[in-house]
């Protein structure tokens, strides 16, 4: 069952692997190869529930990390 955009474009959503990056502890985290529903034509996200619920998991540390990184933190103020 394909998904159809929130913004009512005529095309369907594609399920995409993405990286984003939360928030625990006012600590970033990275999660790669999140299944995310994106519209092709205006780029619109929708996360599935399989993908909320891993998120939440991660988030309150069910699962071990795989690694580390370390970036550069600008304020856009």
């Amino acid at each position: 069952m394909s998904m159809t955009c929130l913004n009512g474009c005529a095309v369907p959503m594609k399920q995409m692997k993405v990286e984003r990056i939360f928030r625990r502890n006012g600590e970033p985290i990275v999660i790669r190869d999140l299944a995310m529903n994106v519209c092709p034509e205006c780029g619109q996200e929708s996360m599935p529930l399989k993908s909320a619920r891993m998120v939440e998991g991660i988030l309150n540390g069910k699962f071990k990390p795989i690694g580390q990184f370390t970036a550069v933190m600008y304020r856009a103020a």
